[in-house]
Order: structure tokens, then C-alpha cells, then sequence
């Protein structure tokens, strides 16, 4: 995998420059700022599920230290993007949030979050069990009150400021993030033995979204709204997303037959699951700069 990587970068170096997002705060064109906003706002729906990863693995054993230090940094990135998003924050180039249903539906997400970040944070402090058990619980309604918020922005953008097929195509690539938080997690979480059936059905569907949506993004898919890859350089980032998810097959299949649950294989897997998802923010912050 390594050798095919440096291979396309080479390639991508040499047939095309890499692009640079526009630093927000030097635009004046409000279709860049809604842009930012729908993968900024995404990139919230990671966070909650990469929280709920990493203070599991801690549990587990996986790299517990790093991961309760990861988890931490995850759960402030949270809440200083979460406050942006509702009041602004010029030095994250956000403006405040206007549209009603969207404030309203930020507010519902912040009443949400409070209850899990206390979760998180007396997890990361003390690591008692049933701190977890509520972390499993919290983590999913989270992530879909803000995922409804994506939404929204989504429609309220797309078709003015943003052509509607880039605002759906980057809520959509910024949303495969979250899913290979979310992937791990489950695996991670039916170990813990919370609710195992129910958290292995997860995995399949989230395996499942994961690679359909992937297809879509690297071919296009006009029922969806996903346009194929406008540019080499995204269609090429999308090729390593694909070569990693690919390896990743493997043991999230043996995950699927419980097969997967010793702790040098998770921290395998945290690996590959880290690189996969700095791949994939990689891509939607090409999205966002097209």
C-alpha cells in the first residue's frame, strides 16, 4: 500500500499542482464561506463518533493513554467548532449562524453535546465503566441531531450560494469521516459487550454505507446527487482513500465474525483507520477549495 501511495502522489505532483483551499478570511465570495461551513459543520459528526472510538480503545487497552489524549483534543475541537457555528468565530472564518431552523437545530445539538462531553470528560478522568456504558448510548443521537444540522445547511445553501451538487457531494465525502469513526467504534463497543448484536448490525450497515457511498464519489451517482471526481487530484485522493479501505477489508471482516478482538489487531487497525480518514479530509478539503 505504502509503495502505490507514494507512487500516485509522484504522479499527482508531477501532472498537476496541488490545490490550496482560499483562506476564508482573504474570500469575499459567500459561496466559499457556505462550503466551509458544511464541511466544518461535518467534520463535527466525526468528532463525536472518533470520541466514543477512542475512549473505548483506551478501555480495551489500544494505545490507552494516546487514545484518552486524542479523545480529549477531540472533545475540545468539538465544542470550539460547535460555538462557532452558532455565534461565529472570525478567527475560524464562520460567521454566526442565521437561518432559524438552523439555530434551532444547533441549540438541540448543544443541549446533546452537554450531557455527552460530561460523559466524555469524567470517562477520560476516572474511566469507570458505566461513563462508557453512557458514552455508547449518547454518542449515536449526537451525532444524528448534527448530522440534521449538516442537513440543513446542505439544503439552505445548495442551489444560491453553492451549486447544489458540490454542497451535496462535499456533505457526502465529509460524511465518509464519520463513518470510519464510526466503523471502529462499533467493533470496539461490541466488544464491551453492551448491546453486541446490536452493534455488530451496525458495523455491517456502516461497512456497507461506507462503501457505497465511496463508489459514488470515484464513479458519480446522479440518483444521489454525488458528481464524480471534478478534478485528477481529487479523483486520485480518492484512489488512496480506496487502496486503504481496501487493506481495511480484511480484519473489518474478521471484526464482522467476531473474529477481532485482540488488542494488537485494534491498534493495527486504529492505525490504518487514522490514515484512512487523514486521507479522506484530505479530500473534502479539496471539495471545498473546487
Amino acid at each position: 500500500m505504502t509503495v502505490l501511495r507514494a507512487a500516485l502522489l509522484t504522479l499527482m505532483v508531477l501532472v498537476v499542482p496541488l490545490a490550496r483551499p482560499v483562506p476564508l478570511r482573504a474570500a469575499v465570495q459567500t459561496d466559499e464561506i457556505a462550503k466551509h461551513k458544511i464541511n466544518i459543520a461535518g467534520r463535527e459528526r466525526m468528532l463525536v463518533q472518533r470520541m466514543a472510538m477512542l475512549t473505548c480503545l483506551a478501555g480495551t487497552g489500544v494505545q490507552s493513554q494516546s487514545a484518552l489524549a486524542r479523545a480529549a483534543a477531540a472533545s475540545a475541537q468539538f465544542d470550539t467548532v460547535l460555538t462557532a457555528l452558532r455565534h461565529g468565530d472570525p478567527a475560524q472564518n464562520l460567521p454566526p449562524e442565521t437561518n432559524p431552523q438552523i439555530q434551532e437545530q444547533l441549540l438541540e445539538v448543544q443541549s446533546l453535546w452537554d450531557g455527552y462531553r460530561a460523559a466524555v470528560e469524567r470517562y477520560i478522568a476516572e474511566g469507570h465503566d458505566n461513563d462508557l456504558r453512557a458514552i455508547h448510548g449518547r454518542a449515536d443521537p449526537l451525532m444524528e441531531a448534527m448530522n440534521t444540522a449538516v442537513q440543513q445547511m446542505d439544503h439552505a445553501y445548495s442551489g444560491g450560494l453553492v451549486a447544489a451538487e458540490i454542497a451535496n457531494t462535499i456533505n457526502v465525502a465529509g460524511g465518509q469521516r464519520m463513518l470510519l469513526m464510526k466503523l471502529v467504534k462499533e467493533i470496539c463497543m461490541a466488544g464491551r459487550g453492551y448491546d453486541v448484536n446490536g452493534d455488530r448490525a451496525r458495523l455491517a450497515r456502516t461497512m456497507d454505507t461506507f462503501a457505497t457511498r465511496l463508489d459514488a464519489l470515484q464513479q458519480g451517482n446522479a440518483k444521489t446527487g454525488v458528481i464524480a471526481p471534478p478534478s485528477f487530484e481529487i479523483e486520485m485522493q480518492l484512489e488512496l482513500v480506496r487502496i486503504i479501505w481496501d487493506w481495511m477489508g480484511i480484519p473489518l471482516g474478521a471484526a464482522l465474525g467476531g473474529l477481532l478482538s485482540d488488542q494488537e489487531k485494534l491498534s493495527e487497525l486504529l492505525y490504518h483507520v487514522e490514515v484512512a480518514l487523514q486521507e479522506m479530509n484530505a479530500a473534502v478539503v479539496m471539495y471545498e477549495a473546487y
